[in-house]
């Protein structure tokens, strides 16, 4: 039940493409907002227990209250939507504080769930590059809704491996991990998907030095097999579109026109984005960026917020605002840029101390069970895929992980050694 409603939870994104692909519908807030709190509320009721708090839960607690001074002083800088969502992530932190990763049930349920998933993300997928096949999308439609899914689906293909690679890999296990990540490999690797394909193979990477010698030369197979999968998978060429200036619209292309702010009323109080100086204007405003390279937006919109970065101050220029101030008009798409710009100084740094700081005090104790290896390869994945696809009212993976793995930080701290022992799940085992 527990692995299952958290499989779910980690698989939202993938789960609700899926049923408004069926539907014919682009989405609906109300579903997915009621979808994702019931999954925390469940969560936090089946695994609620008493804590004693230590400093992850202290930084994550100071984030939240630069959350909350940004917003007394900023005044609303975000709409409805995107504050329902980031609170919506930032109560994944206590949900899944108390959660144990350590029972076989949990671990096994939560492994069939995401790979049911990914299992049916790679058909859907797979279809529709057949079906598509020389059309004029860069990455497939799938069920003719959404160009994203198989971003989604190959982020749950994430959390998969490093479920499998926390409980142990044995010759049965990482034969079978192999030939389903060759697969789904080809199929996501065909679509185009990059910054998640690097978040995984770094994650292997990081999981490979960290175990012990025999479970390297199972990940070294592993890594292998995935690696000439991503290879086949980007042989043929393809679901290409060519871009040009000449074929891009006015809306498409950012030239060195200056942008009016969308809140005119706050403009000189946010940023010097908004300055009518051009050597004030931050540089996706004097650039032109070609919209169809999605490098080219991402370099754009980190320059931006390292110009806005020296004047965010303590507290930031408000949740939300960093659309407001970039003439790109888009999110920085980096959590831990986002959270400097808008949350501050303070803010962002507290933000980014919970997250290394509690995998410093992890790593040491990585190979003493499977719930700190699910802990460290997972914080780990999802803080290295929030450096590309990261946005604070989206980032539950992130908040619910470190919420996880602050618990797996305490077990290893109270328990006893006997106790620690019965947590710990032996390598190998078979789901």
């Amino acid at each position: 039940m527990i692995g299952g409603t958290l499989a779910l939870f980690f698989c939202a994104n993938a789960v609700l493409l899926v049923l408004y692909g069926f539907a014919r519908v682009q989405g609906n807030p109300l579903i997915t907002a009621g979808f994702l709190v019931i999954c925390e509320v469940a969560l936090l009721y089946w695994t609620f227990q008493p804590t004693r708090l230590h400093a992850t839960d202290y930084l994550f607690c100071a984030f939240v209250l630069c959350a909350a001074l940004s917003f007394a002083i900023n005044g609303r800088t975000a709409n409805t939507r995107e504050t329902v969502l980031f609170a919506i992530a930032l109560a994944a932190y206590p949900s899944l504080r108390g959660l144990s990763f350590a029972q076989p049930r949990t671990q096994k349920s939560f492994v069939l769930v995401t790979g049911a998933i990914v299992a049916l993300g790679t058909i859907l997928t797979a279809y529709a590059i057949v079906v598509q096949w020389g059309g004029p999308y860069v990455r497939p439609l799938v069920l003719g809704v959404n160009d994203a899914a198989a971003t989604f689906f190959l982020m749950v293909c994430g959390f998969l491996i490093v479920a499998v690679i926390a409980t142990g890999l044995d010759s049965r296990k990482s034969l079978l991990l192999s030939v389903f990540l060759f697969l789904s490999g080809v199929v996501f690797s065909a679509s185009h998907v990059r910054a998640t394909f690097i978040a995984i193979i770094l994650t292997l990477l990081l999981a490979l030095v960290l175990s012990e010698s025999q479970q390297r030369r199972y990940l070294a197979v592993v890594i292998g097999v995935f690696l000439i999968a991503i290879t086949v998978g980007l042989s043929p060429s393809h679901l290409t579109i060519s871009w040009s200036a000449k074929a891009q619209t006015p809306a498409e292309t950012v030239t060195t026109t200056i942008f009016e702010p969308l809140y005119p009323e706050r403009a000189n109080a946010h940023t010097p984005a908004k300055v009518a100086t051009p050597g004030s204007l931050p540089p996706s405003c004097t650039t032109n960026v070609n919209m169809g390279d999605s490098i080219a937006i991402r370099k754009a919109l980190i320059q931006d917020a390292l110009r806005f970065l020296p004047t965010a101050g303590l507290f930031g220029f408000g949740f939300g605002s960093f659309p407001e101030m970039s003439c790109m008009n888009l999110q920085v798409h980096n959590s831990y840029l986002q959270a400097l710009v808008e949350f501050g100084w303070a803010g962002g740094i507290c933000f980014c101390a919970a997250l290394l700081f509690t995998l410093y005090r992890l790593l040491p104790h990585y190979r003493s069970s499977a719930e700190v290896r699910f802990a460290v390869c997972g914080l780990a994945y999802i803080g290295i895929l929030s450096v590309a696809h990261g946005i604070l009212s989206e980032d539950r993976l992130l908040f619910a992980m470190l919420g996880f793995a602050a618990g797996t930080y305490e077990t290893r701290r109270t328990s006893r050694p006997a106790m620690g022992a019965q947590r710990s799940s032996p390598v190998g085992q078979t789901l």
